[in-house]
């Protein structure tokens, strides 16, 4: 099956993140396309995006009868008359944005940045990157990303190559947040590439830390699990991710079942250092999934004291914290976690008076 048979299917099953990035490849490979336009129309959740791959599809087939039967279904949903979908810039209107991003009043680089990321596609990208790695505005770069984003796959690979040699952390942490969140099969390539080819560590973390929260879900997990198996990588940093997987199943970024899986797998390979397994069960806690609870009773029993230590604080983690749990763990006949959970009462009681 070629590509576009692989995202029907996928479609046709409900997969509409997998659908999507076959029918992205496709696009970008055959920009005249009109059948990938118009599935990807199909399963994209951005009504506007929608409507540009149905643009797309009437501008190659201009009598496309489902194209128009879409166009008008999606400009028949509610709110859409308020805010329509802005042309696309001409060379001319997309020139005198870009002048306008270097004009002293920050209000109005703002406006020229929001329609550059809504309607200037690729020729916008460029301009908008040496905003971002220029200005000191922290309101400007939030505007610059977001723009990026919006412009979606032509964005990638410029955004990648200068993650690739940038030096900078707090730069690099901005271009990583952009790779992850773009809705691409291109982007999370590109997350992969950096991650195993950046030239500093704390590019490869920040591009990561952003996968855990990111557009891709389940599919950025593989890359996660790489960089946790590279030992060259700072222990600190890889315990960080863990937990940030915790965050993002406790945020819905990860579905719960394949995170609480990816953290139980971590917590049980034996020959990963402590401080990540650890971590996993910590993660588990911060998770807040009522189903990990049984695992974590079962981490209790562990030979390993640091392990029993961590299932416990793993059950302060959680929101609410599991008070009644850890009272009757106040009274274990294991000594290692009566004393953890007397700790973390106590500690939780001078927060109260507090």
């Amino acid at each position: 099956m070629d590509l576009l048979e692989l995202g029907i299917a996928a479609a046709r099953a409900g997969n509409k993140a997998e659908a999507r990035m076959y029918f992205e490849a496709v696009t970008m490979a055959e920009p005249d396309n009109a059948q990938a336009f118009l599935w990807l129309s199909f399963v994209l959740e951005d009504r506007k995006l929608a409507l540009r791959c149905l643009e797309r599809v009437l501008t190659i087939d201009p009598d496309n009868e489902q194209a128009k039967r879409g166009m008008a279904w999606l400009r028949s949903q509610k709110g859409d008359k308020a805010a329509p979908l802005p042309p696309l810039l001409s060379d001319a209107e997309s020139a005198q944005l870009v002048k306008l991003l270097k004009h002293p009043q920050e209000p109005i680089v703002v406006k020229a940045v929001r329609y550059l990321g809504q309607a200037g596609g690729a020729r916008a990208v460029e301009p908008l990157l040496s905003l971002l790695m220029s200005t000191k505005s922290k309101a400007l770069q939030a505007e610059a990303r977001t723009a990026l984003i919006a412009i979606g796959t032509p964005s990638v690979d410029p955004v990648q190559q200068r993650l690739l040699n940038e030096s900078n952390p707090d730069l690099a942490t901005q271009l990583a947040a952009i790779l992850a969140r773009i809705r691409s099969m291109a982007a999370l390539a590109a997350c992969r590439d950096v991650v195993e080819h950046a030239r500093l560590p704390s590019t490869r973390y920040a591009v990561a830390l952003n996968l855990t929260a990111s557009v891709h879900g389940e599919a950025a997990l593989s890359i996660v699990r790489d960089y946790l198996s590279d030992s060259s990588q700072d222990l600190r940093a890889r315990t960080a991710i863990v937990t940030a997987v915790g965050r993002a199943v406790k945020g819905k970024a990860i579905d719960a079942r394949p995170g609480i899986g990816f953290l139980t797998e971590i917590h049980a390979e034996l020959a990963r250092p402590v401080a990540l397994r650890q971590a996993a069960l910590i993660a588990l806690g911060i998770s807040s999934q009522p189903s990990v609870l049984r695992y974590l009773y079962n981490s209790m029993g562990d030979k390993d004291p640091q392990m029993r230590v961590a299932a416990v604080d793993a059950l302060a983690r959680f929101t609410p914290a599991q008070t009644a749990a850890l009272d009757k763990l106040a009274h274990s006949p294991d000594a290692v976690v009566r004393k953890r959970a007397n700790q973390i009462l106590d500690g939780l009681q001078a927060v109260q008076k507090k």
